[in-house]
This record gives structure tokens, C-alpha cells and sequence, in this order.
């Protein structure tokens, strides 16, 4: 499922666009050979991930991105790695 907001469409969208886009909800799936209906086993291929949103710092955020081009998944192994590490979960508490 693609989720987009309002403030990401094009600004010079024409009327009958921004109606396409705001009836697509409401369109039925439509299955071929390119994207077949999936089976159980095949979304069991497929692993959820919680997502929450967090704030950091600008400095924090550019300085990951200068590290790993892939910063959100860079920050996510950061944060992995500093809850296994006890001594550091104690300094930040």
C-alpha cells in the first residue's frame, strides 16, 4: 500500500488529476501476471516493522547522513547497537 499526503502531490496538478488521485481509494485491485493476488506463504516473506517517529537534532541528522548514504537505516542500527550496551543506557537515562 502506497500512502501519500496531500502536500506531497504536484502543485500543478490539473482538477481532473487531483480528482483521479483523491477517487483512487475507492478503485477496486485489479490482479494480472505483473502483480498477482498473494497467497499466506507469500506474505510470510514479508516482515513488519514498527515505525515511530522521533525527533533529533539538525546536526545529528546531517551528520548521519554524511556517514551512510541509507541514514535512516544507519540510525536505526546506531539505535540497535545502543540498546544492547548497558553503560550507555545508564548515561543516557
Amino acid at each position: 500500500m502506497v500512502r501519500m499526503k496531500m502536500s506531497d502531490i504536484n502543485k500543478n496538478l490539473t482538477d481532473d488529476e487531483i480528482d483521479e488521485i483523491n477517487g483512487a481509494g475507492n478503485m477496486p485491485i485489479v490482479y494480472d501476471e505483473d502483480s498477482p493476488k498473494m497467497t499466506k506463504k507469500m506474505l510470510t516473506q514479508f516482515h513488519s516493522f514498527d515505525s515511530v517517529p522521533i525527533r533529533i537534532s539538525r546536526e545529528t541528522l546531517n551528520r548521519a547522513k554524511s556517514i551512510d548514504k541509507d541514514y535512516r537505516g544507519f540510525l536505526s542500527r546506531l539505535l540497535e547497537a545502543a540498546f544492547k550496551d548497558s553503560n550507555l543506557i545508564k548515561k543516557c537515562q
